[in-house]
């Protein structure tokens, strides 16, 4: 199961989220002086999977590892059962990685993500969910609306095509996560096909704190970076495959921007708009407000807000050379 080849499934998908949270926890008790308890929980509906994960379960020692043989949606009572034991020393963060749009309706998983203290990480398969978003079955479609727990998204992709529609359907669901959830802040990175020009599946990420979306996108930074080198060797590969031609430079060499760039132009120009929305009948806004606003989109960094607040305006609440940071109660103001 879970294409492991190692006899103690150290290569498997769990056993590596066990060994980051690991890392994890080090890196704090060595930052902050603080040792974290750490509880993972499994689910496999498969039982002679489930037997191979439960004895991983049992064999681990200095973090705690429950396996349940569930779905997801069936374990959800007994999900939040196991963290409300935990009472408030555990910080839950839900990461919701399916195969395809089915198991995680926003009905079922509202219990979930309304819990406080949490944060949630939805692999959202955007590809496979273009393709049958607007299948008139009525299977397909009352599994759609399951999914968003309404028939809004339907509105908002409603005559849109290619890029449009793509981002209407993420952002209609990154929308209902944030209100079912009651979530201030989320954002939404994309994540490549290896050898095309096109999105593979997306992330969304809800938080209740502003600090999470600066760390958020961070990561997304430096993982677009290492996706430039990463795709265009994947390219290269393929193209060596089908000409039997070696090439002469590899993805660190001479990485693949094109694509990349585009969106992020592409996204940029949404972000302009929503601030120009945010700022449609007001003169000020909290940095706080703008920050959350234009950096829900992909690609879309801190760097582009700044530059955006130095040709519309400025920003008040700033000592001398400093720059505004999250949270210190900074305005924008709008230059006539």
């Amino acid at each position: 199961p879970w294409n492991s080849v190692s006899n103690e499934l150290r290569d498997s998908s769990f056993a590596i989220a066990v060994e980051e949270l690991k890392s994890a926890r080090e890196t704090v008790a060595q930052k902050y002086g603080k040792t974290l308890p750490v509880t993972c929980i499994f689910l496999e509906t498969d039982a002679n999977a489930f037997r191979q994960l439960d004895t991983f379960a049992n064999a681990q020692s200095d973090i705690e590892v429950i396996a349940l043989n569930q779905s997801f949606e069936s374990a959800i009572p007994d999900i939040i059962a196991q963290i409300r034991s935990k009472g408030r020393s555990h910080f839950l963060f839900l990461w919701i990685d399916p195969k395809g749009w089915k198991g995680f309706s926003m009905e079922a998983i509202a219990p979930l993500i309304q819990l406080s203290p949490c944060e949630v990480l939805v692999n959202f398969m955007t590809g496979h969910i273009q393709r049958f978003i607007e299948d008139e079955r009525d299977g397909v479609k009352a599994s759609f609306r399951r999914l968003f727990g309404d028939d809004s998204y339907e509105r908002r992709i409603e005559g849109l095509e290619g890029r449009a529609r793509e981002d209407a359907i993420v952002l209609a669901y990154a929308d209902r996560i944030g209100a079912v959830g009651a979530y201030p802040y989320w954002s939404t990175a994309l994540v490549l096909q290896p050898t095309r020009d096109r999105t593979h599946f997306h992330l969304i990420y809800a938080t209740r704190d502003l600090k999470g979306i600066e760390v958020f996108k961070d990561a997304e930074r430096k993982a677009l970076k290492l996706s430039e080198s990463v795709r265009s060797d994947a390219k290269r590969r393929s193209r060596q495959k089908a000409t039997r031609q070696m090439e002469m430079f590899s993805g660190n060499e001479l990485p693949d921007t094109h694509h990349l760039d585009s969106l992020r132009r592409h996204f940029e120009s949404l972000a302009d708009h929503a601030l120009e929305a945010l700022f449609k009948d007001r003169k000020e806004v909290p940095y706080d407000d703008a920050y959350a606003t234009a950096l829900r989109f992909p690609t879309v960094q801190k760097s582009f807000l700044r530059k955006w607040i130095d040709s519309h305006g400025e920003v008040l609440g700033v000592g001398p050379g400093k720059a505004p940071k999250i949270k210190n109660g900074c305005v924008v103001r709008l230059m006539p």
